[in-house]
């Protein structure tokens, strides 16, 4: 048994032995660069106004894992067919590591293939070094209508691109209807697009809102290879109106001044409780006691 023992562990070390010396070297190679790793990431999203969000999301590689990296400024560009680049502007990443920026195509010219080519570039600094990504989005829209119509509430949806033919209708799209809450979005509906690029879906009732009954209410069709993602958005009084005011509490036994009632009532329920566990242990005595006693 002793001998298996000492087999099984020289196996399980030789095992991990070529594991360690391959991590030291790792962090052997880090430190003689002397600057931490960065990867960027570049998404975008579409409006019905014809405006881009674009959002890059930066990290960095700390303790062998990519954390996300705030406060720290990102450029962005558009770039043309001649890969000459335009600068845009510049945000700051947020505690997300995302830095946003917002494009208006509005007057902008397009690549050959109706495109528009961006790029997202952070500088780096002395402790990390830099990083890039590029993101192509081919123009498209979707566009929500709002009907009310006997008591039901009904979004209508239309999903469309442009292209050198004109618009042309996004078909077999699935797009998702959220509303938006206080620390996240809640889906209520979702679909797909017919041959037209159309959907309509019914919305639900009931759902809280702001004091006026307002609901912030978002359509999506999320991370599309050709469109990157499209979103509409609108503010509709479908909701339930919740009051935001402050208004004090009922009483109660946790309160800063709970009812007379509730305390005497709690007192006495308690001392009932523990006469109870004082008679028992009383009986557990003189039973004790009777059985210490000699016989007659």
């Amino acid at each position: 048994m002793k001998w298996i023992t000492i087999v099984l562990m020289s196996l399980l070390f030789g095992g991990i032995q070529p594991i360690l010396a391959q991590d030291s070297t790792a962090v052997a190679e880090e430190k003689s660069d002397g600057t931490i790793k960065t990867k960027m990431s570049l998404t975008g999203s579409q409006f019905p106004d014809g405006t881009i969000q674009l959002n890059a999301l930066l990290r960095s590689k700390v303790e062998g894992s990519y954390q996300k990296t705030p406060n720290q400024k990102v450029a962005f560009f558009l770039v043309n067919d001649a890969a000459e680049e335009t600068a845009l502007g510049d945000s700051i990443s947020g505690p997300d590591g995302i830095a946003k920026f917002r494009f208006n195509t509005a007057g902008r010219n397009t690549n050959k293939d109706g495109s528009f080519s961006f790029l997202a570039r952070y500088d780096g600094n002395d402790h990390m070094n830099g990083s890039e990504s590029d993101l192509l989005l081919h123009p498209a829209k979707l566009v929500m209508e709002a009907i009310e119509a006997d008591s039901t509430y009904t979004l209508k949806l239309k999903a469309t691109a442009l292209s050198a033919d004109g618009s042309m209708p996004i078909a077999e799209a699935a797009v998702a209807v959220y509303v938006k809450r206080m620390f996240s979005s809640l889906k209520v509906a979702e679909g797909e697009t017919d041959a037209d690029g159309m959907l309509e879906v019914e919305f639900p009732k009931g759902l809280s809102g702001d004091q006026d009954a307002n609901l912030n209410i978002t359509a999506k069709i999320e991370e599309t290879e050709e469109y990157g993602n499209l979103e509409a958005n609108m503010i509709k009084q479908w909701g339930k109106p919740v009051s935001y005011e402050i208004t004090e509490l009922p009483k109660a036994l946790w309160s800063d001044h709970p009812p007379v009632w509730m305390i005497v009532t709690f007192f006495v329920l308690m001392g009932t409780v523990w006469i109870h566990y004082m008679i028992i242990i009383l009986k557990l005595f003189r039973i004790k006691a009777d059985k210490d006693l000699p016989a007659s």
